[in-house]
């Protein structure tokens, strides 16, 4: 950024450092609000946030005060990659799902025979292509970046192919031979509007969550920021934890304008508070210095060795935190064999649904209940005695029926296939119904769980529950070599403390810090240590 514009920029942007709970996006909204009332309209101002359901929150919280907007009003309220979208329409967006399936099937970087149950982390987030992505967003050189990697998944060459093909990809061939510009990934819509872009005449900027841009985005804020009145910027420099995926936090730490700290967390109480300060003190200078304050509640920070002695008897909800998936699905596991119904930040429950749907279908009919077609074969899959024919509702067998006619019992019987007789679902349900998940469901009804709500349990990463809370918050330090604390780097050690950080302030109530004797974690007892030998009770 050149002096110039360094300056222009300095005069009229205000940086405003959100500590966890003291509520960075609830001051942009009430910034948006009071400009409304000064009798801007939505269409001058211009919000960015990282997700669309951030997004659509904001719009939804502002429209609660201004019922006179419509949602369509709202039109520059978007992700960044949504807002260079709007400019370049008619180039189709690579689907990430669809058409990367195909790319990977082509190029043979997976096997033509994919199923939806696999994990899409292996599938679809190709190891060269997340390199790729992360080296333009960094404006590096991906071989260079390749290089940088301390394990490759491929070979130079075939990184250099595998990118290769890609772009090819997402090209088609003309008549003369030629390729053009046919799809375009989410970086280069960005790269696009940095390039081509029109200027809107927005008035004010507004972008939350800043830590998290990359120096390609940055470009994009900076483009847009050059020409509005008013700009506002604000974020969390210790909550920067996607520095891994390009981000750079020393952007937005650096950035020009007036620095506003919001002072009062609602979110951490004293305790808590307390020992994320032990954290941040670690990081040293690495930082933007700002002092926040708890919310003066007393709340409690417990250490354990296995998940069995915490106590989940307390009131409110959970979040139990991973530094890594292998780490997260360790603890899934541990989570199902004690008993615990819990879900991920996408939602999947901690047991197959149609394993649900079965137990609850075979119960109505047996009380005398009725089944529609898709019913009944949702429970047919785990009943042994069923006729050829009747598993799939797309069958001949059951032409007879229309896709909304329902069936009881003893029709069930006569028309369609079923030979079981009535009996307990642990007694019926013989096939691809495995005892231990039986044993679970036993155990979560005799508890008296409600199944058909959510579980007040998440258990998921730290990186994937960013931006949430909880009442209570579990923190495994287990990790795996390339998280591992003590062999980093002082750079590395403060990047590794601000994920620590972010996840030990998800909590409301109680911070459960989850120890390991396992060679590679973070030493989360030491920080306990520390904060049990200096808070003042």
């Amino acid at each position: 950024m050149s002096n110039s514009i360094s300056q222009k920029l300095r005069g009229k942007t205000i940086k405003i450092f959100g500590p966890p709970g003291t509520g960075k996006t609830e001051n942009l909204l009430k910034r948006v609000q009071r400009y409304l009332k000064k009798g801007y309209s939505p269409d001058e101002i211009c919000y960015i946030s990282f997700t669309n359901k951030a997004v659509d929150e904001c719009i939804d919280r502002v429209r609660k005060k201004f019922k006179e907007y419509n949602e369509d009003d709202f039109k520059y309220f978007r992700t960044l990659h949504s807002l260079a979208r709007q400019q370049f329409a008619e180039i189709p967006v690579l689907d990430p799902k669809a058409d990367m399936l195909i790319f990977h099937t082509q190029y043979g970087t997976i096997k033509v025979n994919y199923k939806d149950s696999w994990d899409d982390q292996k599938v679809f987030n190709n190891w060269s292509l997340q390199i790729y992505d992360r080296a333009r967003n960094m404006k590096v050189d991906p071989v260079s970046l390749y290089k940088q990697q301390p394990r490759k998944a491929v070979r130079l060459q075939q990184f250099k192919s595998i990118i290769a093909g890609y772009e090819q990809f997402k090209t088609m061939e003309m008549e003369n031979g030629q390729r053009t510009p046919d799809r375009l990934d989410f970086t280069d819509m960005v790269e696009r509007y940095i390039k081509h872009g029109l200027v809107i005449p927005f008035k004010v900027l507004m972008v939350d969550e800043a830590q998290d841009l990359t120096p390609l985005q940055w470009d994009m804020v900076v483009k847009i920021a050059k020409q509005v009145d008013r700009v506002y910027i604000a974020g969390d420099d210790d909550q920067a934890i996607y520095e891994w995926n390009g981000a750079d936090v020393a952007l937005f730490q650096s950035f020009p304008g007036r620095a506003l700290v919001l002072k009062k967390s609602v979110r951490l109480n004293k305790n808590i508070h307390f020992f994320s300060k032990c954290l941040l003190n670690s990081m040293g200078d690495n930082r933007v210095q700002k002092d926040f304050y708890s919310n003066q509640k007393d709340g409690a920070i417990y250490k354990w060795n296995t998940l069995k002695k915490v106590p989940w008897d307390l009131e409110g909800d959970w979040m139990v935190l991973a530094r890594i998936n292998d780490v997260k699905k360790e603890l899934q596991i541990e989570a199902k064999n004690l008993g615990l119904y819990y879900q991920d930040v996408k939602n999947n429950k901690s047991f197959d649904p149609n394993h649900f749907l079965a137990i609850e279908y075979w119960a109505k009919i047996c009380d005398g209940g009725v089944l529609t077609r898709s019913e009944a074969c949702i429970m047919y899959e785990y009943l042994l005695n069923i006729d050829h024919g009747y598993r799939s509702q797309d069958s001949k067998k059951w032409s007879f029926a229309h896709p909304n006619q329902v069936f009881n019992f003893d029709e069930l019987h006569l028309r369609c296939g079923m030979r079981e007789d009535k009996g307990s679902w642990e007694q019926v349900f013989k096939r691809k119904f495995k005892d231990k998940e039986k044993q679970y469901f036993q155990k979560l009804m005799r508890e008296g769980v409600d199944l058909s709500k959510p579980p007040k349990i998440t258990i998921d990463t730290i990186h994937q529950v960013k931006g949430g809370e909880a009442d209570n918050v579990v923190l495994a330090s287990k990790c795996n070599f390339p998280s591992h604390f003590d062999k980093k780097n002082i750079q590395e050690k403060v990047k590794e403390l601000r994920v620590w950080y972010t996840g030990a302030t998800r909590s409301k109530s109680t911070l459960h810090l989850l120890g390991t004797y396992h060679q590679y974690n973070f030493p989360l007892g030491k920080y306990f240590k520390l904060y049990e030998a200096n808070y003042d009770r």
